[in-house]
Formats: structure tokens, sequence, C-alpha cells
């Protein structure tokens, strides 16, 4: 922000006014300023004034040039891999995009929250293209968007999409993920059923299922974690992960987790058949 004049005037002044040389040849003594030697019309305040205003006006072309480049900023659009996750976030269904010219890209008259039903996204670069997996919301866990909404959603994004990127995007139900393993319980916690004998609850499923939905959507599941995940039950002593598998939804067979990790294709999961798959011992 620029100074005012006088801000710019004083401190020329009081630098002027320590000066040693400056003081010995006009007699200064003591702690007078600048205004009680100087009258306000003497050529020693004039120039100063005139230098002050000179550089005031300079200050105000620098902060108006600044102002410029910011505003030029903001107009332009930075293709991130993030700027493509918040304008998915940001498409409200229904509801037609409006050219602005001044920023040169298209946006919504309003924002209507609402209207903004994807509420799940993971957005890769794959060098060439761009790749978009999306989801709604049901219940609190991700679902594929309908048709509808798909189509919609797809020539929102072509339209405020950069110039010559090619986007693959899809919204397709959760992959399917097995999980094999036996797990050691103390029997006066957990019974021979996985049931605590305090609430009648279920807490390996429990800590499975929450490790699965805390997985970041497009992120990775990871055997490690899992195990992690459920060696904090309380009453769990021991675990033996066995054999883990996965397929997309289309898919007619489960591939086996041979690694560490796995990458859903719709970017989440959900379990299946998880109470016939574990055993506990006591």
């Amino acid at each position: 922000m620029a100074r005012t004049i006088a801000e710019i005037k004083k401190e020329m002044t009081d630098a002027y006014m320590s000066n040693s040389i400056i003081r010995d040849i006009y007699g200064i003594t003591g702690d007078a300023d600048f205004d009680s030697v100087f009258s306000p019309v003497s050529i020693e305040s004039t120039l100063f004034y005139i230098f002050a205003a000179t550089a005031h006006v300079i200050e105000q072309m620098f902060d108006q040039f600044k102002t410029d480049v910011e505003e030029r900023i903001d107009a332009n659009i930075i293709p991130t891999v993030r700027w493509y996750h918040s304008s998915a976030l940001a498409f409200q269904y229904g509801d037609p995009l409006v050219y602005d010219p001044e920023k040169y890209q298209f946006r919504y008259s309003a924002i209507d929250e609402a209207k903004q039903l994807v509420k799940y996204v993971a957005v890769k670069d794959r060098g060439g293209s761009i790749q978009i997996l999306v989801s709604g919301d049901e219940g609190g866990l991700p679902c594929p968007l309908t048709g509808d909404v798909l189509t919609a959603f797809k020539s929102y994004m072509n339209s405020i999409k950069i110039a010559g990127v090619i986007l693959s995007i899809q919204s397709m139900k959760a992959d399917d993920i097995r999980i094999n393993a036996t797990i050691e319980v103390d029997p006066m916690v957990i019974n021979a059923s996985g049931i605590r004998l305090t609430d009648g609850s279920k807490p390996v499923l429990a800590a499975i299922n929450d490790y699965l939905k805390g997985i970041e959507y497009g992120g990775k599941f990871n055997k490690t974690k899992l195990v992690d995940a459920i060696q904090k039950v309380e009453g769990v002593l021991d675990i033996e992960l066995g054999e883990c598998a996965a397929k997309a939804a289309s898919a007619t067979e489960y591939n086996v987790i041979k690694n560490n990790n796995y990458t859903a294709v719709a970017g989440c999961f959900i379990l299946n058949s998880l109470e016939t798959s574990l055993t506990y011992v006591v």
C-alpha cells in the first residue's frame, strides 16, 4: 500500500536531521525536528515535498500494477489436477453455464449447493489425458451418477476444460473386495462368532468397514493398514490375514491382490460376504 506524502516526507526529513554533517552546516543542536528549523515554504521543505510527492505517485503506480496483475491472474484458468477436482465438485445439475467475457471462462450465474450432486472426485494426470472418477452420495457412501446426471456432467466438464485436453470421465459402481482372515480374540470380550459380549455388536466387521470408508476416494486399499485397523479392536489378540481379492463391478472374476496395495477401478470399495470370510479363534 502506498505511503502518504506526509509519511514519505517525514521519513526523509528525519534522516536529513539525523545527519551530522547537515547538523553542523545549519548549526542544529539538541532534539530539534525539521519543522522547528525549516519553514514550510523554505527551499528545503519544498524540495522534500516534491521528492515525497513523486515517490508517492510511483508507489501508487506500483499498487495499481500489482492489482492489475492479480486481477489478470484471477481471470486466467490454472489447469492443475486440483483445479479439475474443485471444478468437478462445483457442477450443478440442471443449471446452464454462462460465459464470462471478462475472464474468458464459463461459470454459473448463481451457486446452488443443493444442485451439486457430485460428492466424490478423483483426478489423475495420465500424461496425454486427464482421468476423472466421480460419484454421488447415497447414505454416506459413493454411488454412481445416473445416466442424465453423468451426461450433463460430461458436457459441463468439456465446456470448462482447457482446449486440447482429453478428459476420460467415468462413474461406476464400487469395486468388490473380498477379505479372508483368521482372528484370535479374547473370549472374555469377543465370542467365537465375532460378537462383543457386552453389547452384541461385531467390532471387527465395524473396524474393517470403517477402514474401507476412510480410504480417500480414488485412493488405495492397503493390507498393512487393514491389519492395523483390526488390531486396534478391543479383544483382538492376533490376526492372520489370508487371501484378499478384488474385482471391478463389471468384471466376472476376482483377482487376488498379490501386492500390499490395490487401487479401485471405480475409486471406492464394497465388501463381499465378509461375515463368512472371517474366522474367529478363541
